[in-house]
């Protein structure tokens, strides 16, 4: 038979490895904690520029008729300089 030393030898080994086991244990936590954590500031961050990126579009859709509507009136007041000038010569 064992004697009491080696038994509570024993013992001890076993409690050592199993408070290494829960720490271990714990710091997988953490790093899955900390994980979440980033993963949540991230989906945040992207709905922010999901926002802002319709708000873009929109403006930009405006500033495109703007812009067309421009051009046309650009071009018709060359096309009627280049006509007079035409016409006066």
């Amino acid at each position: 038979m064992l004697t009491e030393e080696q038994r509570l030898g024993r013992i001890e080994e076993k409690l050592d490895r199993l408070t290494e086991a829960v720490t271990a244990i714990a710091r997988v936590e953490e790093k899955i904690y900390a994980s979440g954590q980033r993963i949540d500031r991230l989906e945040y961050r992207l709905d922010v520029n999901e926002g802002e990126l319709d708000t873009l579009k929109g403006i930009v859709s405006q500033n495109s008729v703007t812009v067309k509507a421009s051009e046309r009136i650009f071009w018709i007041c060359f096309s009627a300089i280049v006509s007079l000038g035409v016409y006066f010569f």
